[in-house]
């Protein structure tokens, strides 16, 4: 690729897999990627300028309230303030009891504002689940004109929940009071979702994929909390990514950082409704998406991505600009040139701890 000059390349010591990422982003624009393997192996990938040259290396990190023989399955990152780093990281895992008897937990880490990272991965909250989780996430609802935060998590159980975390503790909250889109999820597990607040934070938009091939997408009134738009595509494979974007627009940008008090959590990520927005659709085995001017022609405008389903799966996907043209570019990452025999042993151990559960 043009203009790319370092790459960095990280074994991991056992298996990622579509939720093991997340970034942190720093008030100063510098950023720091958090990365997961399956047994716990937690790292963080940052970058120093040493004699005029950038070097990107991993540091180890150890998060408290984790056993040692956990399967970490995704983690979350987000910065509460835009003044000053404050972070908070959702991480979800799983422990095999016995042959029977699995149990599956979700752990927030905080501290306060300017915290090390270190003293923030020893301030753990736990609660225990009773689904196997798949997707981590956040959201901003308006509750009487006041912007708050909720984390987001899909899961075995076929549902999106809710969850807020204060004074030391984490509770559920139902799902259809808050974010009243993410009630009916078609009773099929999402594999992925997000939630976007306009610029103004009266209306969001929200959207969902399934692996039953099922995607949603809906605006919605964030101050009453009500649907205004809702529509929807049915695809013949599992829908593995979506993604909205401002075309014309470079998509990280500092100034969207929500400054919100105490356990708020903001939306970094808002979208210009002024501008055109696109949303990506990903699914495993046919080619990728582009629906163009969503809020204009909902989901009959769309461009295939040619090429995309060469490859065993799409299962993950980034919309910057990569080469500094003010101008976004899609990066999709593929799943291919693997034997069956080594996706199965990928798979092995995540269905064994789903199975216990079931059982």
């Amino acid at each position: 690729m043009d203009g790319l000059i370092q790459a960095v390349v990280y074994d991991t010591a056992s298996p990622a897999n579509i939720y093991s990422a997340t970034v942190m982003h720093m008030v100063d624009g510098s950023q720091k990627i958090l990365m997961i393997s399956s047994k716990k192996n937690i790292i963080t990938l940052e970058s120093k300028t040493i004699n005029d040259e950038v070097k990107t290396y991993p540091v180890e990190l150890n998060f408290s309230n984790i056993s040692s023989n956990a399967e970490i399955f995704s983690i979350h990152c987000i910065n509460r303030y835009k003044e000053f780093d404050d972070f908070v990281i959702g991480i979800t895992y799983g422990t095999i009891i016995d042959e029977l008897n699995s149990e599956t937990y979700l752990n927030i880490y905080s501290g306060f504002p300017g915290s090390s990272l270190e003293a923030i991965m020893e301030n753990c909250e736990t609660l225990m689940l009773d689904f196997f989780p798949f997707k981590l996430n956040h959201a901003i609802y308006v509750c009487e004109t006041h912007k708050k935060g909720m984390w987001l998590l899909s899961g075995s159980d076929k549902k999106i929940h809710a969850y807020k975390s204060d004074e030391q503790k984490i509770t559920e909250q139902e799902i259809e009071k808050h974010f009243i889109e993410y009630e009916d999820t078609k009773d099929s597990i999402v594999l992925c979702f997000d939630t976007k607040s306009f610029s103004n934070y009266k209306k969001r938009i929200s959207f969902y994929g399934c692996e039953t091939g099922y995607s949603m997408v809906a605006v919605v009134d964030s101050e009453k909390n009500e649907i205004l738009h809702y529509f929807a595509e049915h695809y013949q494979s599992p829908v593995t990514i979506m993604e909205l974007f401002n075309i014309h627009n470079k998509t990280a940008k500092t100034k969207h950082i929500l400054s919100v008090k105490e356990n708020f959590i903001p939306d970094c990520n808002t979208i210009n409704e002024k501008e055109e927005i696109c949303l990506l659709v990903g699914s495993a085995v046919e080619s990728a998406v582009v629906y163009m001017n969503v809020l204009k022609n909902n989901l009959k405008n769309a461009i295939t991505l040619t090429n995309s389903n060469r490859h065993q799966a799409i299962i993950c996907a980034l919309i910057t600009d990569v080469n500094f043209d003010s101008k976004n570019e899609i990066l999709i990452g593929t799943y291919g040139n693997h034997e069956p025999k080594d996706i199965v042993e990928i798979l092995r151990s995540r269905l064994n701890i789903l199975k216990v559960k079931e059982n």
